[in-house]
């Protein structure tokens, strides 16, 4: 299932998404991992859906702190709803640097998601940097 097809099964239209910018540190981690468990729960999710959906922004946050440019930040925007979530995590990587999608860690986002795209920007003529964006969505069970 591509990400288009799941975001057209969940019901994200009109509501307004939980976001959240932070550095790109693996000292925020914990930050992410409040903001997912709290926003989930808060709209009753199970604890399984909870810890699928916690593990997974974990390991992208993860991947794309690994390769993140000095002194970048992370952008984690939650789009909830009564059936799942969709969600889109914006970093700024190194220039020439992509993630790792062949890690134990990456398996794991893709076995508790139920889909995932990671797109890359081009880089401005003369930046270090490139931003990469990754969205998933996560249906609840």
């Amino acid at each position: 299932m591509t990400d288009s097809d799941a975001t057209s099964q969940l019901s994200i239209n009109g509501g307004m998404p939980t976001v959240l910018r932070i550095p790109a540190a693996t000292d925020r981690l914990a930050v992410v991992r409040a903001l997912v468990e709290t926003a989930l729960y808060i709209d009753d999710w199970s604890l399984d859906d909870v810890i699928d959906a916690k593990v997974a922004v974990d390991e992208i946050c993860s991947q794309i702190i690994a390769a993140a440019a000095e002194g970048s930040s992370l952008e984690i925007t939650l789009h909830l709803s009564s059936n799942g979530v969709v969600g889109e995590i914006r970093g700024e990587l190194v220039q020439g640097v992509a993630l790792n999608e062949s890690t134990f860690g990456w398996r794991i986002v893709q076995t508790v998601t139920d889909s995932h795209t990671v797109e890359y920007a081009e880089p401005a003529l003369g930046e270090a940097t490139r931003g990469v964006s990754i969205c998933f969505s996560k249906f609840r069970r």
